[in-house]
């Protein structure tokens, strides 16, 4: 007979009380994702931070606090409580209630006043979702969560939560950021003219940024650290956020798919071609099953599917989605050796930069664009909303322009578009080239990639 184990129950009070004795550090700031957090009330709108595993999460937390003790907020006022600390396993399907309700023993002021509340990790926690739902409608609180699983997925917030939450999602650094994080001086991408300093300075940081990515934790590590413990991340989301849905049995497929979307990053993504590949090495798979993984893999943040433009209401069935990694430097950390795809990273660092800046706009403001002629030009991007303010702009992307058959080709794809969307905005990112192209449509401007990224976020 087996013996019986006994664990003991968490010790909620020095749990607590060193939470409250924590000293934040005070990180790199970085553009933030939360413009500004409401004072505590009842019936506060929930906010959640989303993104994938090492994102930085945590950090934009530390950098919320940190602003608040700036602004003159009391200590006592401010729980921050990681749930993924391990002394709290196994985890007790109240905990998330436990912590809180110690908190107001030891804070009672708190409760009265109005807290701040900032929960880590909580996904970790049993019923997470009716315990935050109950205190940001029964408290005084500013309550801002985080999570990295599928569990804090966008359909899972809409259910849960029913329209009392604000979701906002977490990307690694962006170029700026990146420049921040290794002390470089970057100018404002507004400005006109550049030195020959600061050009060779920005172009080797872009340069680098697309090999080593925006992830924090690797920024100070050396070369083959940094492949290793992306490589890790990559392991981790599929083992954490992907295989927990699927089945332990199921993770050296699923590590198989990671690997395949990851060194595909800005290619077309046809599951029949994937399930194809696959079946080629061993791996029996259908259809359904490679989409249900394929699917997991963006609620996990590891890759994001770019549809098609359209103005229909019913989807494109026959389009082809591309697919985008997470960041450039994952892409890279677990490419082969003798692939060359310093393109597709560029077209990877574009595609997520835009996310950034459309955040908060509605669904599909950044498309692909295939135009209806008898040569189906193709456009990387189209950026816009039908109903929005902004001007619509078509943007491709590549390395360079040099040869003259990739020339004609960017060109007539937003040459096509212009004429046949009037308005629109004719770009061309590259990594050195910076030009006007003058055609019958209106002016495409070429502007090196480095340059464009350091242009003032829109939000």
């Amino acid at each position: 007979m087996a013996a019986t184990v006994h664990y003991s129950a968490p010790d909620y009070p020095a749990l607590v009380r060193e939470a409250l004795e924590y000293r934040f550090p005070r990180p790199i700031k970085r553009h933030p994702v939360i413009d500004e957090l409401p004072e505590p009330a009842m019936f506060n709108l929930v906010h959640i931070l989303t993104g994938m595993r090492r994102s930085g999460k945590t950090f934009h937390l530390f950098q919320l606090i940190n602003d608040l003790m700036d602004a003159g907020t009391t200590r006592e006022r401010i729980l921050y409580f990681n749930f993924a600390d391990e002394r709290l396993q196994p985890m007790p399907p109240d905990a998330l209630n436990q912590v809180v309700t110690e908190y107001w023993r030891q804070c009672p002021t708190a409760r009265e006043q109005g807290a701040f509340l900032f929960l880590d990790e909580v996904q970790e926690t049993e019923h997470w979702q009716g315990c935050c739902q109950r205190l940001a409608e029964h408290e005084r609180v500013t309550l801002v969560i985080t999570g990295s699983s599928s569990k804090l997925s966008s359909e899972q917030i809409a259910t849960q939560f029913r329209g009392r939450s604000y979701s906002h999602e977490v990307l690694p650094l962006s170029f700026r950021e990146y420049c921040d994080f290794h002390g470089l001086d970057a100018p404002s991408g507004s400005d006109n003219a550049f030195s020959a300093q600061t050009v060779t300075a920005m172009e080797s940081a872009f340069d680098r940024y697309l090999i080593e990515g925006g992830f924090p934790g690797v920024q100070t590590l050396p070369n083959a650290g940094r492949i290793d413990m992306l490589q890790s991340y990559m392991r981790d989301v599929v083992a954490r956020d992907v295989a927990e849905q699927l089945g332990r049995g199921e993770i050296a497929l699923a590590n198989q798919i990671a690997l395949f979307v990851l060194r595909n990053t800005a290619c077309e993504l046809a599951v029949n071609k994937l399930t194809a590949q696959l079946e080629q090495v061993g791996y029996r798979l259908y259809w359904n099953k490679a989409r249900r993984i394929l699917d997991l893999m963006e609620q996990a943040f590891l890759c994001y599917e770019l549809n098609e433009y359209t103005t229909s209401l019913k989807p494109n069935t026959t389009t082809v989605p591309k697919i985008y990694a997470e960041d450039p430097g994952l892409a890279y950390a677990v490419s082969r050796a003798n692939q060359q795809d310093v393109g597709k990273r560029l077209e990877t660092t574009v595609y997520l930069e835009l996310r950034r800046r459309q955040a908060g706009r509605r669904t599909d403001s950044i498309t692909s664009l295939t135009m209806p002629t008898a040569k189906q030009e193709k456009v990387d991007f189209l950026i816009g909303d039908a109903l929005g303010i902004e001007p619509y702009s078509a943007i491709q992307v590549t390395a360079d322009m040099t040869t003259p058959k990739t020339k004609v080709r960017e060109i007539r794809g937003l040459e096509e578009t212009m004429k046949r969307m009037p308005g629109v905005n004719g770009i061309i990112i590259t990594l050195r080239e910076n030009d006007v192209i003058h055609t019958s449509s209106g002016d495409i401007h070429v502007i090196p990639a480095w340059r464009w990224a350091l242009q003032t976020q829109s939000r």
